[in-house]
């Protein structure tokens, strides 16, 4: 990511009460008394707000234990629980590499279906509310309508959206503009320096848009109740389903913008909305791609994911020992969970042979919990206390 990219969002923000119908905003149902629903819906947004990886790990994450085991031989392979969780320290990676997929996936399905030239044309703009309007949880979600409104009126026919809560002050974007600081400023922010990340922050509610634009408007806040509509620039052409210029281009202006979305602490209310053209109501892949062109594009996306800078010629990569069963060389596995039904195929199991019979079905009942390693044992930390335990076991 570039340093201007990475520090470019310093505009303004601003909020008003908009009517909630007919939108794309999908809010989850509250189950509070409507008093008590409306008290939270009206309470500090900021205090309220957090980015990805700022929370606890979910319970038993990083425990290893048996995960799979090899579809050839049966011996049991060790991996990590994962909460998957978008606070979890361990885990927001993951979760934004996973969003960054599904969102990529999907915007360049929608350019796809455009006629080839200007009407494959996408933008990235921010939409930032006048200072102070923007204070509560309902101006917060307020502000994604008011966003997809001043956006469709900007020419952004449909598009993606991801609300920032948080700009960083001077003091900081000055010493990481002076210290020549490689990457991301947000990843120096939450990896680098002391304290919270709170410290070097302040709340200034802003959306960024990626969305199909020919063209878009002159900014107007005079005529947009004191917003701003502000185009940052547009984005390279995506072309073909086989473009690696253009897909890598919207991976990282999304995985930009969702490194430090804000969302609503202990709730799942989605930081990731869309609205026009490519809104849900709106858009449906399997319905406007042939299956050739989604499955194309689903693997591109996929692949550069993995690797953005990946440029490869199509062939396989060499494979890795740790794709491997360490037993026999074998190159396909299965869930632990599929142990049961594997043990009660009498074929199989006679192929793999007692010993490894054996050590499958104590690694299945340890997985399903009518086992437990000793005390010491019982959560364990590394691949190597995972082992150990499943040898106390057998």
């Amino acid at each position: 990511m570039s340093a201007e990219l990475a520090v470019f969002d310093d505009r303004v923000p601003r909020l008003m009460n908009t009517d909630h119908s007919n939108d794309d905003l999908q809010t989850d149902p509250v189950e509070l008394h409507a008093d008590q629903a409306e008290l939270e819906y009206e309470s500090y947004a900021d205090s309220s707000m957090t980015i990805p990886g700022q929370g606890e790990p979910g319970e038993n994450c990083g425990v290893w234990g048996p995960m799979q085991f090899c579809d050839n031989c049966g011996e049991p392979r060790f991996g990590q629980e994962r909460c998957d969780q978008r606070t979890c320290p361990d885990c927001a990676g993951r979760w934004e590499q996973e969003r960054t997929i599904g969102a990529v996936q999907r915007l360049a399905k929608g350019r796809y279906v455009e006629a080839d030239g200007i009407d494959r044309r996408t933008m990235h703009a921010v939409a930032s509310p006048p200072t102070g309007d923007i204070m509560t949880l309902k101006d917060w979600y307020d502000g994604y309508r008011e966003a997809y409104r001043l956006a469709e009126e900007a020419g952004i026919r449909g598009g993606v959206v991801v609300g920032h809560g948080y700009r960083i002050n001077e003091d900081t974007k000055k010493e990481y503009r002076e210290k020549g600081i490689e990457g991301g400023i947000w990843n120096w922010i939450v990896d680098k320096l002391p304290g919270s990340w709170r410290d070097y922050t302040y709340w200034s509610p802003h959306y960024h848009i990626i969305g199909l634009c020919r063209e878009m408007a002159e900014n107007q806040p005079s005529e947009q109740d004191g917003w701003q509509m502000v185009r940052i620039d547009s984005l390279a052409p995506f072309e073909s389903t086989t473009d690696k210029d253009g897909a890598n281009d919207m991976i990282r202006r999304f995985r930009y913008i969702l490194n430090h979305g804000t969302f609503e602490s202990g709730t799942t209310k989605d930081c990731v909305r869309w609205f026009g053209s490519l809104s849900t109501a709106k858009f449906s892949p399997e319905a406007e791609l042939s299956e050739g062109a989604n499955s194309a594009i689903d693997r591109l996306v996929e692949d550069l994911v993995g690797n953005p800078e990946n440029s490869g010629d199509g062939a396989d990569p060499e494979l890795d020992e740790e794709d491997c069963c360490e037993v026999c060389g074998g190159t396909s596995f299965s869930t632990i969970y599929d142990a049961g039904y594997a043990l009660m195929d009498r074929s199989w199991t006679e192929q793999i042979g007692k010993d490894q019979q054996n050590r499958l079905e104590v690694a299945f009942q340890w997985a399903i919990g009518e086992i437990e390693p000793p005390p010491e044992l019982y959560e364990p930390r590394s691949e190597n206390e995972a082992k150990e335990a499943f040898q106390s076991l057998l």
